[in-house]
């Protein structure tokens, strides 16, 4: 089973119909490259059913979870996988309110979960996208009618978002992050939280970004009014 890929929560159903479709993802991605007992260290053991692992050595047997988030979920792995997916692809945010009313749990259950989740979210940090990755600047709610350019009306929220793209110019990862304006210090964070500078950044011609290109591999090409930006449009569209 390949690593999902794409926004499509239909697709998502289908590649992950139950929890046993979950477990075996989970297996897939763990022990890919061979086992590894955790309480021993030792590389000799056997699969058995229920994508469990047995050490040869210590006789400890590992589940598929262990270890990551969806160790000891009470609500089933299949809702879990769920929630991670909608968390991850929705660029407004839910509360543990709504996830609850969605799958039929506890909001303490919800609230929990998803608190774990986020916090394995801002370790991401430390996986800087490396790809070939698009950046640009946007009003939250679209531009203001009978005006062109960026906005600086002060009660609009301003953002800058950053979207890795594959060879096949599918969307990898996307980060978006409020800025107070649309200077080179407010754009520079996205760039020291989320960018690797071995990446091949593309944005427009704003100047705004000019001072990162010392330490960045920025090219600056025309807008064209969100032509050559296709992907990440479609994105700000979407906020």
């Amino acid at each position: 089973m390949e690593i999902f890929k794409g926004q499509n929560i239909i697709d998502f159903g289908k590649v992950f119909p139950d929890d046993a479709s979950c477990q075996a993802y989970l297996a897939q991605l763990k022990w890919k490259d061979g086992f590894t007992c955790t309480k021993c260290g030792h590389t000799s053991g056997c699969e058995k059913s229920g994508h469990k692992y047995h050490c040869y050595r210590c006789n400890h047997v590992e589940s598929a979870t262990a270890g990551t988030l969806f160790h000891r979920v009470r609500f089933g792995l299949r809702k879990a996988f769920h929630i991670v997916f909608e968390m991850v692809n929705s660029s407004k945010g839910m509360s543990s309110i709504q996830i609850a009313l969605r799958y039929g749990i506890r909001q303490p259950t919800a609230w929990t979960f998803m608190h774990k989740v986020r916090k394995a979210m801002e370790s991401s940090q430390n996986y800087p996208m490396t790809e070939l990755v698009h950046v640009d600047e946007f009003v939250v709610g679209g531009m203001e009618e009978g005006k062109q350019g960026r906005s600086y009306n002060t009660q609009k929220i301003k953002a800058v978002v950053a979207v890795e793209l594959s060879k096949k110019s599918q969307v990898k990862r996307v980060y978006i992050k409020a800025i107070d304006d649309y200077s080179s210090k407010s754009l520079t964070p996205i760039f020291e939280h989320h960018i690797s500078q071995s990446a091949k950044v593309i944005t427009d011609k704003w100047k705004g970004y000019a001072p990162l290109t010392k330490q960045y591999k920025i090219e600056q090409i025309p807008s064209n009014k969100g032509k050559n930006f296709t992907q990440l449009h479609i994105i700000i569209h979407q906020n």
